[in-house]
């Protein structure tokens, strides 16, 4: 991924409360220690201390001419949330629930494709029993599939 599509990527995940300032503080601490590091990546790491909202405010000021979302189905950026909430999903970092309103949420960042809309109502079949824990894992996996 690009040093940009690296910080999209943060740029969703702490907007959808995915990934945290202390994900981003490790993320940056291990890319500053190599050479040429992009000014971005200094740039944001400089705004940490400030709180979240400006961080998003510093990446999204930015990435303007420098980089723009493709918002297609299975870009780099999106396959790597969904890679995200894959990992914290089966680590046990967030439920169920949570994945699937990530997953869902991550639609609102992308054209997302009928998966991600879709997982909702799997899961709402799934708690009601129209659905079971293995087809609903199925679709889940399906899904995890194209992350990254």
């Amino acid at each position: 991924m690009t040093a940009y599509e690296q910080m999209a990527k943060f740029e969703i995940g702490l907007d959808m409360g995915l990934l945290t300032l202390d994900e981003l503080r490790e993320f940056l601490n291990a890319a500053l220690r190599e050479k040429d590091v992009p000014y971005i990546y200094t740039d944001v790491f400089l705004s940490l201390d400030k709180g979240q909202d400006e961080v998003i405010n510093v990446i999204f000021y930015n990435m303007q001419g420098n980089y723009t979302a493709d918002r297609q189905a299975g870009n780099a950026v999106q396959r790597s949330l969904i890679g995200v909430i894959r990992d914290k999903y089966y680590s046990g970092a967030i439920d169920k629930a949570q994945c699937v309103g990530f997953l869902h949420r991550l639609t609102d960042y992308s054209d997302g494709d009928w998966n991600l809309l879709a997982i909702d109502e799997y899961y709402k079949l799934n708690k009601s029993g129209y659905c079971s824990d293995v087809d609903f894992e199925a679709r889940l996996s399906n899904i995890f599939a194209n992350g990254i």
